[in-house]
């Protein structure tokens, strides 16, 4: 009974050591996502801090019809990508891929998802709807969204997309980006890539964890 006693007590205090010790090595080895694009250094004057690239603020129509801004999504982590709901090879094994992280985001409340359409014209706010039915997306969620051609293109700028500047269209990309909750991207991955799409669900936990660290 002793022996016991003197195991318990000692488990007790070595835990508590060893705990501290581990998450001590973890904070050591944890390195903060890259911030992408165009950055502006500190100046020693009126720039304090490195400015980082931010994706301008947009406004589109969702699947239900409603208004959804990035002020609305302030609080959000956002993984974005760009598609149109006729297209029959690349988009529905992108967005098969980004359902993955549908699922992930129905236990993260701070995590949207956002599919803007690349094709306006064709997509109409009820085809949206009806594809993201078939994708079982609940809206407040995974948002597919439209809006008009100029405004497509200066949100597929935003997102550093690359566009066609002579006829102000977006190139049918198979990216994906990670935009965090001040609109600083900070991923960009491959749609289509198994690889990629591990790299999405790694980076998108560190992202998480910037939010929650321990300070």
């Amino acid at each position: 009974m002793k022996r016991k006693s003197f195991w318990v007590a000692t488990g007790l205090l070595v835990f508590p050591v060893a705990f501290f010790f581990l998450l001590r090595a973890s904070k050591q080895n944890y390195k903060h996502l890259p911030h992408l694009g165009e950055k502006i250094a500190p100046n020693g004057v009126d720039i304090k801090d490195t400015i980082f690239y931010q994706v301008p603020e947009f406004s589109v129509t969702d699947q239900s019809g409603k208004e959804l801004s990035s002020k609305m999504l302030s609080n959000n982590i956002v993984i974005a990508n760009f598609f149109f709901a006729s297209c029959k090879d690349v988009c529905p094994k992108m967005n098969g891929n980004i359902s993955v992280f549908y699922e992930k985001a129905k236990e993260w409340s701070e995590v949207k998802l956002i599919s803007f359409t690349v094709d306006p014209e064709n997509d109409s706010t009820q085809i949206l709807a009806d594809y993201a039915k078939k994708m079982n997306a609940d809206k407040k969620i995974w948002h597919f969204c439209r809006t008009d051609k100029e405004n497509l293109f200066k949100i597929g700028q935003g997102f550093l997309l690359p566009v066609s500047i002579e006829d102000k269209t977006i190139d049918h990309s198979q990216q994906i980006i990670l935009l965090d909750k001040s609109r600083h991207i900070r991923g960009v991955y491959n749609g289509l890539d198994l690889n990629d799409m591990k790299r999405l669900n790694d980076e998108l936990k560190v992202l998480l964890y910037e939010y929650h660290e321990p300070r």
